[in-house]
C-alpha cells in the first residue's frame, strides 16, 4: 500500500510538472508570435528596459541599444560608466537573468559591454590634455612626509587594477618622489613628446600614466616625430 501510494504521488506531481511545461511553452509560442507585430515589440523593449532599470545600478552601468526580434531573440549593449567596476560580472548576469525571465524571451539574451568615455571635469573649455579626464582626487598636505606620495601611488594602482584609467601626475616641484616609488621598465624613455601638438606622451607601468616633474628636471624628456 505504501509503494502504491508514493507511487501514485510521484506520478502525479511528473504529470503537473508535465503540465506546467506545456503552459509554459504555449505561452512562450504565443508570445514569440506575436513578437511578430512591430508594436508589441515595442511593448517587449518598454517592459525589459524597465525590468533591466529596477535591478542595474545607474551610477554604474547604462542600457544601450536594446533590440528584440521577431523570434524573441533580445540583444543590448551595457555601457559602464567607469573601468573600476568590480561588479561588471555580476551585472551582467544579472541583466542575462532578467532579460530570459520575461515570458516573450527566447533564451538567453546577446550582451555587449562598452566603457563610456568621460566628459573632462572642465566642461566643454577643456584643453586637449583634459578632455577626456572626467575625475580628480587630489592628495594633499601642508606637512611633509606624512605619505601624501605612498597613498596618491597605492590609490592609483588600486583603481587601476579594477579596470579604471588613471593617471597619476606628481605635482611636487620641490621634492617629487613618484620617480623613487615607481620603477620604469628598463629602456624606457621618462617622457616622450608627440609630433602633432607637442603633448608629452607620460610612460605607462601597470596600466597607470604617470607623470611628475621628476622626469623634467633630471632631462630625460625626448622629442618623437
Amino acid at each position: 500500500m505504501r509503494r502504491s501510494a508514493m507511487r501514485r504521488i510521484a506520478t502525479n506531481s511528473l504529470l503537473r510538472r508535465s503540465a506546467a511545461l506545456r503552459t509554459a511553452r504555449h505561452a512562450l509560442c504565443v508570445a514569440t508570435s506575436r513578437l511578430t507585430s512591430p508594436r508589441f515589440r515595442a511593448q517587449c523593449e518598454t517592459d525589459a528596459l524597465e525590468q533591466l532599470g529596477r535591478v542595474l545600478d545607474a551610477s554604474l552601468v547604462d542600457v544601450q541599444q536594446l533590440s528584440i526580434s521577431a523570434g524573441g531573440e533580445v540583444s543590448f549593449n551595457l555601457e559602464f560608466l567607469s573601468g573600476a567596476c568590480p561588479q561588471r560580472d555580476e551585472l551582467r548576469a544579472l541583466a542575462a537573468e532578467t532579460v530570459s525571465s520575461r515570458p516573450w524571451a527566447a533564451g538567453p539574451p546577446v550582451i555587449r559591454t562598452s566603457l563610456r568615455r568621460p566628459r573632462s571635469f572642465m566642461g566643454h573649455k577643456a584643453p586637449e590634455s583634459l578632455r577626456h579626464v572626467g575625475a580628480l582626487i587630489g592628495v594633499s598636505s601642508c606637512k611633509g612626509g606624512v605619505g601624501k606620495s605612498t597613498i596618491a601611488t597605492n590609490l592609483a594602482f588600486s583603481l587601476a587594477a579594477l579596470g579604471g584609467r588613471v593617471g597619476l601626475i606628481d605635482a611636487d616641484v620641490h621634492g617629487p618622489s613618484l620617480p623613487s616609488l615607481v620603477s620604469l621598465e628598463e629602456d624606457t624613455l621618462p617622457l616622450t613628446q608627440r609630433g602633432d601638438n607637442k603633448l608629452l606622451v607620460p610612460p605607462v607601468v601597470g596600466g597607470v600614466r604617470l607623470m611628475s616633474y621628476g622626469f623634467i628636471a633630471k632631462g630625460a624628456s625626448q622629442g618623437k616625430g
